[in-house]
């Protein structure tokens, strides 16, 4: 892994869910708990700036695109962990409003420095995937859970192994607190992954780059909802479900880009293979 410590989400830290939305952006109840004008307004605070002229000319964008972030309510994710790593900021308290690390003034740099956006991170066979079942205290002293990195096995309850993959877009950039992950997200921690969208099939509730976290203990979702699937050249997708009659599953791209995949949920040896139900998402 990465030198530094990895961005920790407690309670009141979800981004999305995994229900249908129609605009990217959009707001659902569950949503609400993170507010882009709130973000925006906790970085100018620590950054002693007034306006969001000021901000945007610090973040190194244009002043339409902070405002357009306020009036679609989406997180800027890559910007917004840029800027907290180039100044120092606590992640956690820009993302959350709590006050978890030590703050700007400390300097001793609690959140992870992203050089490379939220894939900047390096392989370590020694910790990728290791058994989750100690964890880490954060400086507030949660639990933490960390995600595997670029590899995952699944097994079962006694040890057997049930499925086995590597891929990149597993990544670690994200450490859910234990009480958060259990109770809000209803995942144990054996079972968490956060992957790397790749592509724009899923627009404009997904983009190339956003993140999902992925429930991989459970392989079905409500009509509507969105599995995890994984192909045969490794590539991982998002897919928007719908029941057959028959159990299996017919697997569509919601900008219809891809002809429609059969899938059968119990089925661990024909491509595509479902990974998990998609839980939640990170937008930038």
């Amino acid at each position: 892994m990465k030198n530094g410590k990895v961005i920790e989400l407690h309670e009141g830290g979800s981004i999305a869910d995994g229900s249908t939305s129609s605009t990217r952006g959009a707001v659902s109840a569950d949503d609400a708990l993170l507010s882009t004008r709130d973000v925006l307004s906790r970085i100018k605070d620590e950054l002693g700036l007034d306006t969001d002229l000021e901000l945007a000319e610090v973040m190194g964008v244009g002043i339409r695109r902070i405002h357009n972030w306020k009036h679609r309510n989406t997180v800027p994710t890559e910007e917004i962990v840029g800027i907290c790593g180039k100044e120092g900021l606590d992640l956690q308290y820009v993302l959350t409003g709590q006050k978890i690390g030590l703050g700007r003034s400390d300097g001793q740099g609690e959140m992870r420095q992203v050089q490379e956006g939220l894939m900047g991170t390096f392989f370590d066979h020694d910790t990728a995937n290791k058994t989750r079942d100690s964890f880490t205290l954060s400086t507030s002293g949660h639990p933490l859970i960390h995600p595997p990195y670029k590899a995952y096995t699944q097994r079962s309850d006694n040890g057997e192994v049930q499925t086995s993959f590597v891929s990149p877009q597993i990544v670690d950039v994200l450490a859910p607190g234990l009480n958060w992950l259990n109770h809000s997200l209803g995942v144990a921690p054996e079972n968490f992954l956060l992957i790397k969208v790749l592509g724009d099939n899923m627009a404009p509730w997904l983009q190339d780059g956003d993140l999902v976290m992925v429930d991989a203990g459970i392989k079905t979702t409500i009509n509507g909802g969105c599995l995890m699937l994984r192909y045969a050249d490794g590539m991982m997708m998002v897919r928007r479900v719908f029941r057959n009659p028959d159990g299996t599953f017919l697997a569509k791209c919601d900008n219809e880009c891809c002809p429609p995949d059969i899938i059968d949920p119990n089925n661990n040896m024909t491509y595509p293979i479902v990974v998990g139900r998609v839980v939640r998402r990170l937008v930038r």
